[in-house]
């Protein structure tokens, strides 16, 4: 065999097992989950807070901040999470008392696309800027094959 046959033999091999181990991890990561959220006080808008984005990277409790933004006009904003990972949205604004809901986006190796999740965060005035409430939790209902929540304080039940 001469060198130029070797050459191409390796970079097919190469080629070949790149696109299996992309097509492996793929399989079960087609897309992301695409949040969107409003934030209001009773039927007011709330514009200008901030929404931060952050993951459990290591699945510890130590949340990395990933993103952050401010809500527009309308009270609106939204995050593209992958799923597999562990995140949490705070929402914050002064003089309200700051929200938080966490993400469980394992989806158990199922081959998902990408799903919408919408929810609204009832804003409540508040003096503290430390001042934060655990409002839900959002995770994968494998049966349904869809995102569900519990909000806080209540017993996991499908939405």
């Amino acid at each position: 065999m001469n060198t130029k046959t070797i050459f191409s033999a390796l970079v097919i091999l190469l080629v070949t097992g790149i696109q299996q181990v992309s097509a492996q991890f793929n399989a079960f990561n087609v897309g992301k989950l695409e949040v969107y959220a409003f934030v209001r006080q009773g039927e007011e808008s709330i514009g200008k807070a901030v929404a931060t984005l952050y993951e459990d990277v290591e699945n510890t409790g130590n949340w990395v901040q990933v993103q952050q933004m401010k809500t527009n006009v309308n009270g609106e904003f939204g995050f593209k999470l992958d799923y597999n990972s562990r995140y949490m949205i705070e929402i914050a604004k002064a003089n309200y008392i700051t929200k938080k809901v966490t993400f469980d986006t394992n989806v158990f190796d199922k081959t998902i696309t990408s799903q919408d999740f919408y929810f609204a965060v009832d804003f409540v005035p508040g003096t503290s800027a430390t001042e934060s409430m655990p409002v839900g939790n959002v995770f994968y209902q494998v049966e349904k094959n869809k995102f569900g929540y519990e909000l806080a304080g209540e017993k996991a039940q499908a939405k």
